[in-house]
Order: structure tokens, then C-alpha cells, then sequence
């Protein structure tokens, strides 16, 4: 089966963007605000600490279909195109200076949204093994562009901003060339969470939807950190949802 394109939404605080991915098609025209990954990719988590967070461990091998996945977060541009074309509600943010110039990632975004527009565009969002693939290939490396520390030259982290226009930090590219998996915003995946997942996850192309009647709940994962969250935050192995950052806000 032909992959389909993933699409890349985030989160910014309780606020939210996407990602959209597509399966490679022969035929299909790679356009430079799209990247893929090769076909049957072992992704290995090899550098995942033993006293890490358990909901990350324990180190896993899967298997995954070649797919593409954009190179950029979804844009409030696109996304307004969206809007325009469906009558759909615009984003809690949508409006509010700071986070709405064109190029800047779309925030506010609810799990429901995310899902709905890449419908409408033909694509899917990506799933946890998917977005942790393009964000960090299969090296094992702890950031998108390597082991290095993370710093302004490479992403905004630790309140250094807000949320930048997408591709802002060309040098904290992945891999295979998305830009921003690390810092800038939140991004949705279309797993729900589950603590345990990686311990009893299948090893060809992992997906958990065990209850996908829940929507909107608090339970779909985030990928990625954003432009407040401190540096442990935005490795690529974190994973979080709305429920466990407002914890940690309450803490």
C-alpha cells in the first residue's frame, strides 16, 4: 500500500499545530515543503538512558513503511486557506499578536482540527514512530540535528521566543531535512497515549488507536517541545500530552 503524506501540527502551551505525511507514491512529486524516509526503516532507540522517563523506555526496534512527512509545521497561511474553503472555526490563537503572522506555525489547534484539515488536504497525521523517525532517523541521536546541546543557532527552547516562523533554524534540520521537530511548538501525532506503549507496541508500523472514540480528550500524544520548554524537553525521545504539562505546570 502506497503511504500517505503526513501533516504537521503543534502545540503551543493548551494551543496546537500539524503534521500531515502521504506514503510514497512512485508518481508522486516531491516538493521542497515535503521530505521522505526510505522504505523499511529499523528504527533503533539506542541512546534512551536507563533512569530515563519510563514512558519512554524501553528501547524498542520497529519497522516502518516509507512515507513522506512535511518539511514544515502547518502554517497560519495554510491553515486560513483551510478555513476559508470548509467555513471551519478558525484556532484559539488565530488572531492574537505574537502568534499570527502567515509563516508563523497555526497554534490553538485542537487534536479534532489537526485531523479534520489533513482530511481535507488528503493526508493523515503522523503516528508517535513515525514523527520520532523523521525527527531523528536511525542514529540514535538525542536531537534532530545530533548530540550537540541545544542553542538559538539551532532551535527556540527555554522561553528564548516565541513561536518563529517555520524553518527558522535551518542548521537543527533532521535527517532527512524536516525542520522544527525540536522546539517552536508542540506537535500533535495520531496515537493516543498510552504510559507503557513502547514496552508492548507491534514492531511493524505502531500505531495505538485502542480508543479511538476519544477525540479531543487529553490523551492524544505531543511530539517535539516547544519555545518554552526546557532543553530535556525537546529531545527526540520525549512524550507528552496536555494532561502531563498541565501536571507539571501545577507542580
Amino acid at each position: 500500500m502506497i503511504p500517505k503524506t503526513i501533516y504537521r501540527f503543534g502545540i503551543l502551551g493548551i494551543a496546537l499545530t500539524m503534521a500531515c505525511s502521504k506514503a510514497v507514491d512512485p508518481e508522486y512529486v516531491v516538493e521542497e515543503s515535503v521530505v521522505s524516509t526510505p522504505a523499511g526503516t529499523e528504527h533503533v532507540q539506542v541512546f534512551v538512558p536507563s533512569d530515563g522517563p519510563s514512558n519512554e523506555r524501553p528501547p524498542h526496534e520497529v519497522m516502518l513503511d516509507a512515507f513522506y512527512i512535511d518539511k514544515y509545521e502547518v502554517t497560519n497561511a495554510q491553515y486560513l486557506a483551510y478555513v476559508e474553503a470548509t467555513g471551519s472555526e478558525e484556532p484559539q490563537y488565530f488572531r492574537i499578536e505574537g502568534f499570527d503572522q502567515p509563516s508563523q506555525p497555526a497554534v490553538g489547534v485542537l487534536w479534532s482540527q489537526a485531523r479534520d484539515y489533513c482530511q481535507w488536504a488528503g493526508l493523515q497525521l503522523p503516528s508517535e514512530a513515525q514523527w520520532e523517525l523523521a525527527a531523528a532517523g536511525t542514529d540514535g541521536r538525542v536531537f534532530p540535528w545530533g548530540n550537540e546541546p541545544a542553542s538559538e543557532s539551532l532551535c527556540n527552547f527555554n522561553f528564548s521566543s516565541g513561536p518563529m516562523p517555520v524553518g527558522s533554524y535551518p542548521d537543527g534540520a533532521s535527517p532527512y531535512g524536516a525542520m522544527d521537530m525540536a522546539g517552536n511548538v508542540w506537535e500533535w501525532t495520531l496515537d493516543e497515549y498510552q504510559h507503557t506503549y513502547y514496552a508492548n507496541s507491534p514492531r511493524h508500523n505502531p500505531v495505538n488507536l485502542q480508543n479511538s472514540g476519544m477525540e479531543d480528550g487529553p490523551d492524544r500524544t505531543l511530539r517535539g517541545g516547544s519555545w518554552f520548554s526546557p532543553q530535556p524537553s525537546i529531545r527526540v525521545f520525549v512524550r507528552s500530552t496536555v494532561l502531563i504539562m498541565e501536571e507539571r505546570a501545577a507542580a
